[in-house]
């Protein structure tokens, strides 16, 4: 197979030593007979049902390769894909550009059945196309037969462009009106109906609305009943599923499923309310697409039992809210089920990590998990350590954000050059326009109209050039917020660097809160690989008390127990102190429980623990274990390690499929949301042990 001409596009000082890209352009379709083409087949759900399918657009792509007397190396097709999904969005179009990139370069054109195929935004259109023109790769329209190698063809790809995304606008404007108009009506718009209704009429045009399903409607009556008379929700969902009352889907009941469902709106207040607090919405908080409609729907319950239930609820003890805690973590670990980690207080004196596979999946279920708790404290402790040590290494954090920014940066499309090429063709369009318009007026005069008729003529023979000025002005503005975000992309990993200059001095003593955030932002990846099964019972706040304050426990020798024999009191008791003592840095060490622990030195378990108490609350102990600072020490006794396998990945700008809110043309807000990046990355990899120990 022949090889194809290489050409490559001009930056900067290379435009005065070698081709112009005019030149390139003739070259490549001189050499048309050697090109290799793939097709890309991209059609929509909406589209598939119309027949387009991807065998219908594999054809046309085809036989307009072998028109071209091109070589056919490949397909990549993308059915059922939106067209306002951007490249990274579309797995084949991403696999595409993959390829693009290799080197040597596999093909040359890309074909596509028609511009929609390319996409349906402009986000989603012209990022993939300038990319490829970059690259030395073109694109090329079955339909209308062009491609974007010349002008000319390049002119028709942005008027594709916005034929697209315009048609696209078109139709759904024209949904969501029919829909506003449905609720208005008070009909049934779409979409969910509440647990206790149905569509009656379904599919019948203008006629289809809410009614009650007495089936549904028999399982909320019951709910009520039971509730009324348990007060507990957990009961009353252990009840249903008892009686095999499932959900709408055939599911057991939740406490808190059955619970929203009775409570909400639709049961109380007998609405349902379209576009309401999940609807798109614009910056001043309007719906994008219509404005709020609430549809009354037929009453399950009569107002003196909606009363009653409320009565009820507002009777019910209210849940004893302990001092809240951050638990960084949450969410951020996976447990051995492949579920993750949430922080929960399992008693006043105890923070724990527990698994979300405990949780029942439904009241009255023994399939919960059996993952151990972990202690929040020492883990937080430890993982915590490893992100700051590697945030305090400067050459890893810059090495890191290198390839973090390579990974995600905006396909490496050169917008300085794009913005460029769009303000000089923006200049010579209007040079064009005001030509074109002089012209015309001067023939309408010698034709003997009058001044207005002129003018009427001179925009009538300029509208082509003004449709093409719009359509340029346009894709400058998108190309000009891209460029910022990219920028902004950029600027954002590059602090992950800074941040590693103030690492080791700052991290240490930052709070709980910017602790939590700061390890979303870096996308801290935790992965619980071992831990053995959590003891039973309440810690043992001795025990707590050396690790919290990170300390050793002193051996209690005959001259440790004369410096702190003053404070310990103890003329009144029968039990010996220095028993007591001995004791309580013994169960410190060893991990016993009280009980063994009070048999082996004679002394009622009771007894022990509430003495340790006394002294911890009074300070006496934290007292005199300051005196015994610089004794022989040996380190507190800890479970034996949680295995956990530890991975930075930052959480990077990407451009959001489908999004029209952040079109800069349209709307003037750039609403972001971050995601994680999951390309390979992050060093801080390995097994990490909550005692500081690191295996293979």
């Amino acid at each position: 197979m022949a090889t194809p001409p290489k050409i490559r596009h001009l930056k900067g000082a290379d435009m005065g030593k070698t081709r112009t890209r005019a030149a390139a352009d003739t070259a490549l379709r001189a050499s048309a007979a050697t090109l290799r083409a793939v097709d890309y087949l991209r059609v929509s759900t909406e589209e598939q049902t119309e027949g387009y399918g991807i065998s219908y657009t594999g054809k046309r792509t085809v036989r307009h390769i072998q028109k071209k007397g091109w070589t056919h190396v490949g397909t990549y097709a993308d059915e059922g894909f939106s067209g306002s999904l951007e490249a990274d969005h579309r797995p084949d179009l991403k696999r595409l550009m993959q390829d693009a990139r290799k080197t040597p370069r596999p093909f040359d054109m890309v074909v596509v059945n028609e511009g929609r195929g390319i996409g349906r935004t402009g986000r989603a259109f012209w990022k993939w196309v300038w990319e490829l023109e970059d690259l030395g790769v073109y694109v090329a329209v079955v339909k209308r037969d062009y491609d974007n190698s010349t002008s000319a063809g390049r002119s028709q790809m942005r008027k594709d462009a916005d034929y697209a995304e315009e048609e696209r606008e078109l139709i759904r404007e024209r949904t969501q009106g029919g829909i506003q108009e449905k609720a208005e009506d008070g009909l049934y718009p779409g979409g969910m109906v509440p647990f206790g209704w149905e569509v009656a009429e379904r599919g019948k045009k203008g006629v289809s609305h809410y009614a009650v399903c007495e089936k549904e409607a028999a399982t909320l009556r019951r709910a009520r009943e039971v509730f009324l008379n348990k007060r507990s929700w957990e009961e009353t969902a252990l009840t249903l599923n008892t009686e095999h009352r499932t959900t709408r889907s055939g599911t057991y009941w939740t406490a808190k499923n059955i619970r929203c469902r009775l409570l909400g709106d639709a049961v109380v207040e007998n609405r349902v309310v379209w576009r309401g607090r999940s609807a798109e919405r614009d910056p001043d908080g309007n719906p994008v697409h219509g404005d709020s409609v609430a549809i009354d729907l037929p009453p399950v319950f009569t107002s003196e039992e909606i009363a009653e239930l409320r009565t009820a609820m507002a009777q019910r003890r209210p849940a004893v809210k302990t001092r809240s805690r951050i638990y960084i973590l949450t969410g951020l670990m996976t447990s051995p089920c492949d579920r993750t980690y949430e922080g929960h207080q399992h008693r006043p004196t105890e923070v724990i990590y527990r698994c979300k596979g405990r949780h029942e999946s439904y009241a009255g279920a023994a399939d919960r998990c059996t993952c151990p708790y972990l202690e929040a404290t020492s883990v937080e402790r430890q993982l915590w350590a490893d992100v700051v040590a590697l945030l305090s290494d400067a050459d890893r954090m810059k090495a890191m954000a290198q390839d973090w920014l390579h990974a995600t940066s905006h396909k490496r499309v050169d917008y300085t050059k794009r913005i460029t090429d769009l303000t000089q063709q923006i200049t010579e369009t209007e040079d064009m326009i005001d030509v074109t318009a002089a012209t015309a007026a001067k023939r309408a005069l010698r034709r003997g109209l009058n001044r207005e008729e002129a003018a009427e003529a001179a925009d009538r023979a300029t509208k082509p050039l003004e449709d093409a000025l719009t359509t340029l002005e346009k894709q400058r503005v998108e190309a000009e917020a891209w460029q910022r975000e990219a920028a902004e992309a950029r600027q954002r990993l590059q602090g992950l660097e800074r941040l590693a200059e103030v690492a080791r001095r700052n991290l240490q003593d930052i709070e709980p809160a910017e602790k939590a955030e700061l390890l979303r932002m870096v996308g801290l990846q935790a992965e619980v690989v071992r831990c053995s099964p959590r003891r039973k019972g309440v810690a043992c706040a001795i025990r707590e008390w050396f690790l919290q304050e990170g300390r050793n426990v002193p051996v209690l020798t005959d001259e440790a127990w004369e410096r702190i024999k003053p404070l310990m009191g103890g003329s009144r008791s029968v039990i010996d102190r220095r028993t007591m003592v001995a004791a309580l840095l013994d169960k410190a060490v060893s991990g016993e429980r009280f009980k063994e622990l009070a048999q082996r030195y004679g002394i009622g378990w009771t007894t022990l623990q509430t003495q340790a108490h006394r002294w911890l609350k009074a300070g006496v102990w934290a007292e005199a274990m300051t005196l015994l600072k610089d004794m022989e020490a040996v380190p507190p006794w800890q479970p034996d390690p949680v295995q956990i396998r530890a991975s930075l990945k930052p959480l990077a700008i990407e451009s959001i499929a489908g999004d029209e809110e952040r079109d800069p043309w349209t709307r003037d807000r750039r609403r972001r949301t971050p995601s994680v990046h999951r390309s390979p990355g992050g060093p801080c990899r390995g097994t990490r042990s909550a005692r500081g120990r690191s295996s293979p």
